[in-house]
């Protein structure tokens, strides 16, 4: 079974609770997961895992989280080597349209800019999380699963 890394950066709660919600529906499917807060990780953690989530809220005019913005600024430093990654990007409506869930384009960039490969399309969820939990979010989570095999 190959091994799955989410790494995010979350202040107010929102991009923990749907890393730790996807990450129970993985290891439901009997994924090995793990999950670093990017405070707490270094780009060379990607290198050791099968597969690697990234995930961020969009702060202000189109902001990764602190943590997670220093996080894709060292990717630069490292080579994916074609890795399978994926992004989990939140955002809020309050802000402009161009702004709104800009987290999940940004991190998209940081894993093409290290060589990573991206395995499907981002996982977007505007507003709050909770109303997605039985429809978005496991849906994305069982596309995930089949690039996984």
């Amino acid at each position: 079974m190959k091994s799955i890394l989410f790494i995010f950066g979350s202040t107010g709660g929102n991009t923990e609770m749907v890393v730790e919600f996807v990450a129970d529906l993985l290891r439901q499917k009997k994924y090995e997961v793990q999950i670093k807060r990017a405070e707490m990780s270094g780009s060379k953690d990607m290198l050791k895992a099968d597969v690697v989530v990234l995930g961020s809220p969009t702060y202000g005019h189109g902001l990764l989280e602190d943590h997670m913005a220093k996080f894709a600024r060292a990717m630069k430093d490292i080579d994916l080597k074609g890795k399978p990654c994926a992004v989990i990007g939140l955002g809020d409506p309050k802000y402009e349209a161009q702004y709104h869930i800009e987290a999940a384009p940004d991190l998209e960039k940081a894993i093409q800019g290290s060589n990573g490969k991206l395995i499907l399309p981002s996982l977007r969820i505007s507003g709050a999380p909770v109303m997605h939990l039985k429809g978005l979010i496991p849906h994305w989570t069982k596309q995930l699963i089949s690039k996984l095999v």
